[in-house]
């Protein structure tokens, strides 16, 4: 028996500049208690299915033709065409969220700043997934680290006991030991619950693990469909192995590289090839030190439960004497598990805080100095140098400026180049 069976299903998307069919004739089966995923590059459709399914769709976004049948006897749902319901209308309300649920991607854009976590689940039925659960009622969003708040977001949509779990990129932002965590939580609720689930990813390691079979989406058609060892095994269409030759493996040569779908040459020219005008960081002595952390330590305050709790706070050392040098063309891969200190030490090497003792060094061109000694015109010339690119750009660009604006905006602030050559460079 299939939960959802979705049939020749057409979506597109209207726009001043006309209408773009994403999804293109989808059909495939979502068996019970069994898991499927949906696999693809970035823009072939995944997300867009799995909107339909939870009649989440954009107001830009129409369901041209095709069908969405869901069946759930243990629910008391009898068959019903998802497709064919009002998005806002109280049948396709009862379903979701109760008998269909989602884990989205980015918990932290999720989850609602503004309530605690246990508020945001309404139950403690599943509140044994975290360390110190009596705690973790009281916090807010931010106040856990990426693999807690993907908990709770698991959490909120289990406390029904749904029939379908939706799971759009669950693991995405979490490091390798976090997200096996995070699968298996998943994995041994789907067999308590015997509930399906439709996997979204790119990751073809997390499909291998989880996925009873996959369905190749590419630009809005289904490419390729079975059972995960027959597809992986021997697959056919040539996305599919393409797809599979971007995989990276631990037994690449060292001069082995990645294929790419479809390759794109950079094009470094212009205002990018200016270290006049872009304040490159050159200057010193060749491939020399850039930039040098000496045995940096920082420690936070945690509060014992709840925001504006009078409970005692206690310290968490985030980082222990780590050091580390970059030297200049060089390419430092900082790697451990969430909580493990990462981030905190790069934001110590954006000055964006102040680690409590050590020092961060760069070379601006004139030798090492303490960015921590940095005032004035030097402090705006290393905030220029140094930039950084943040995991998740849907919580980190302002959604309130257009793409031009927000290019341009780091040029106004440096007053770099005049306003027509901002524009190009913008272009550019």
């Amino acid at each position: 028996m299939s939960v959802v069976s979705i049939r020749d299903l057409c979506i597109e998307y209207h726009s001043d500049s006309g209408t773009t069919r994403a999804v293109d004739g989808v059909s495939f089966d979502i068996p019970h208690a069994k898991t499927l995923a949906l696999v693809g590059e970035s823009g072939c459709g995944k997300s867009t299915i799995s909107q339909a399914v939870m009649g989440l769709l954009p107001p830009a976004a129409q369901i041209a033709s095709g069908q969405i049948l869901f069946t759930d006897p243990a629910g008391g749902v009898d068959p019903v065409d998802i497709a064919a319901l009002e998005r806002d209308g109280q049948t396709m309300r009862n379903i979701r969220g109760n008998r269909i649920a989602m884990i989205f991607q980015e918990p932290m854009t999720s989850l609602s700043p503004l309530h605690t976590i246990g508020d945001q689940i309404g139950e403690a039925a599943r509140l044994h997934q975290f360390p110190d659960p009596d705690r973790a009622l009281d916090t807010y969003p931010f106040e856990l680290s990426g693999g807690l708040r993907q908990r709770a977001m698991i959490a909120m949509a289990l406390i029904c006991r749904p029939a379908l779990l939706v799971a759009d990129e669950p693991t995405t932002a979490l490091d390798v030991t976090i997200q096996a965590e995070i699968l298996k939580l998943i994995r041994d609720v789907q067999q308590e619950l015997q509930m399906s689930v439709l996997l979204i990813t790119h990751d073809f390691g997390v499909v291998a693990n989880m996925a009873d079979a996959v369905v190749v989406v590419y630009q809005g058609r289904v490419m390729e469909a079975g059972p995960v060892e027959t597809v992986f095994r021997a697959p056919e269409h040539p996305y599919l192995k393409a797809l599979l030759n971007a995989v990276p493996t631990f037994h690449m040569a060292a001069d082995e590289r990645l294929r790419p779908i479809r390759p794109i040459a950079p094009k470094i020219g212009g205002f990018l090839s200016s270290k006049q005008e872009h304040g490159s960081g050159e200057g010193g002595k060749g491939g020399g030190p850039l930039l040098v952390v000496d045995r940096i330590t920082k420690s936070f305050s945690l509060r014992q439960s709840g925001f504006f709790s009078k409970g005692k706070a206690h310290a968490l050392k985030a980082l222990d004497g780590v050091s580390l040098t970059i030297n200049r063309g060089e390419c430092l891969g900082l790697v451990g598990e969430s909580g493990s200190g990462k981030t905190t030490t790069a934001m110590a090497v954006m000055r964006a805080l102040t680690p409590d003792s050590g020092s961060v060094k760069f070379d601006a061109g004139t030798g090492l100095r303490n960015i921590a000694e940095l005032r004035g015109a030097d402090l705006m010339d290393y905030r220029r140098r140094v930039q950084m690119i943040f995991q998740d750009p849907f919580s980190s660009l302002n959604p309130r400026m257009s793409l031009n604006e927000i290019l341009m905006e780091p040029m106004v602030i440096h007053n770099i180049g005049t306003p027509a050559e901002r524009a190009d460079w913008v272009r550019e």
